[in-house]
């Protein structure tokens, strides 16, 4: 029986295999799986300049890996690649294939596993045929496509699921999480479904909160259209609540998804509009409520920031800053995360140097969440190696792994600068970054 997937009988692909053509092949496959050049290089970990380059012919040697690569993010059978004897490949045109060196797969297979596993879809499993992918684990694509049921459970088991679920976040055990999430928002679903008429408001705060803890890891992951579709439903199971701060956590993360999307306008006014809403609905009359209020105002100083918008990122931020002060330390928006906000938005900005600043005057081991901890990090390495200062930027980068070692694991950030990191080091002046690189993956 044939499992070759369904676009492998197109003539462009019969043509570009027979004359050895990857790039023309590339390209229709990722036509053929809805994605755009961008979306092809979050998932392969190139570029979408190099992608372009890649499906423009522009070069014409190949390594192996860079196929198998290929061949593994795009669901391309291998012997449409060279990868494997074909009767339908000529040796006198094929792409000349190089050896290269084998890295194991590197951080772009390692988030790719996780997404395909346990969350989210890839141009693989698109691609994958409908019998091929029955086999597949539980994701949460499932689940948003009716695919995967579960039975109800009582509210208060269900809220410690949640709980569970958020604590999981929180830690940046991001494997377990995905594990945990398609039963969990399949169980939401159905308690939401299932639910007497006086209990309906809090099944969908119930549920908005599941969808809720799959956007931010899908946004921890760069899974960003699947990010879109668990914000959407969290937003319509939020406004079915009626619960204030569970609307305007929905339209954070919303604005979160919109901001990564490049729609940062209309994440800026999304984001205000929430706190505008939240402000009318409560008067802000408890400290949830108000640091609720100063998240809100921290996320539009950090849009503001990514638009290039400095005086209206600063001036929010000053009014994000006050909030968290009359919110206090106990509450999930407080001056520790404003001062984390602080070392964000000047980064972002290009003051690396006032990052640095930042960065000084808050200790880590105050922040309590590791989550947060690993955003410290992330800011405060990335600031330093702004400032041109490589040794620091390494050390920030052993601390991430030593404290969240699942985010330096699978976020691009870490990788990314490891890799620069190791090709501007030409006098060797980083001992260790090697050995750094070899446990985190990168080749």
């Amino acid at each position: 029986m044939n499992t070759e997937p369904a676009w492998t009988a197109m003539p462009a692909i019969a043509a570009a295999a027979a004359s050895g053509d990857v790039g023309a092949l590339l390209r229709v496959v990722r036509t053929a799986a809805g994605l755009t050049l961008e979306e092809a290089g979050q998932l392969t970990g190139y570029s979408t300049a190099t992608m372009s380059r890649m499906e423009n012919g522009r070069r014409r040697d190949w390594t192996v890996t860079e196929l198998r690569r290929l061949a593994e993010v795009y669901g391309i059978p291998p012997h449409l690649l060279g990868l494997a004897a074909s009767s339908n490949t000529t040796a006198a045109n094929a792409a000349r294939v190089t050896e290269g060196p084998n890295n194991g797969g590197g951080d772009w297979m390692r988030r790719r596993d996780l997404i395909a596993g346990t969350i989210g879809v890839t141009a693989g499993a698109a691609l994958i045929p409908t019998d091929a992918a029955a086999g597949m684990a539980s994701t949460i694509e499932d689940v948003v496509f009716g695919k995967v049921k579960a039975a109800p459970l009582p509210g208060n088991q269900l809220t410690a699921q949640i709980a569970a679920a958020n604590a999981d976040f929180r830690a940046c055990r991001y494997s377990q999480l995905g594990r945990r999430l398609p039963l969990l928002i399949a169980q939401a679903t159905a308690s939401r479904d299932h639910a007497p008429t006086g209990e309906a408001e809090r099944a969908s705060q119930r549920l908005a909160q599941a969808y809720g803890v799959a956007t931010q890891l899908l946004i921890k992951l760069h899974d960003d259209g699947m990010a879109t579709s668990t914000a959407d439903r969290a937003v319509q199971a939020a406004r079915a609540s009626a619960d204030p701060l569970t609307i305007a956590e929905a339209a954070r993360l919303a604005a979160t998804v919109l901001r990564r999307t490049r729609h940062r306008d209309g994440a800026q006014h999304l984001v205000l509009q929430a706190a505008e809403q939240l402000d009318d609905d409560t008067g802000l009359t408890d400290p949830q409520q108000i640091a609720m209020y100063g998240q809100l105002l921290a996320v539009a100083a950090y849009t503001a920031a990514m638009r290039d918008d400095r005086d209206t990122a600063w001036t929010l931020l000053d009014e994000a800053e006050d909030a968290a002060r009359r919110a206090g330390a106990a509450n999930r928006f407080n001056p520790l995360d404003l001062a984390v906000y602080k070392i964000s938005v000047a980064r972002v900005l290009g003051d690396y140097g006032t990052a640095v600043d930042y960065a000084r005057q808050v200790d880590p081991a105050r922040i309590t969440a590791p989550e947060r901890r690993a955003r410290y990090w992330e800011d405060t390495a990335l600031a330093l190696h702004g400032r041109g200062r490589p040794a620091g930027a390494f050390q920030a980068l052993l601390a991430a792994e030593r404290d969240t070692p699942q985010e330096v694991r699978y976020r691009p950030w870490a990788q990314h600068l490891t890799e620069h990191l190791i090709s501007t080091d030409a006098r060797a002046s980083l001992p260790g970054i090697r050995e750094f690189a070899q446990r985190i993956g990168v080749g």
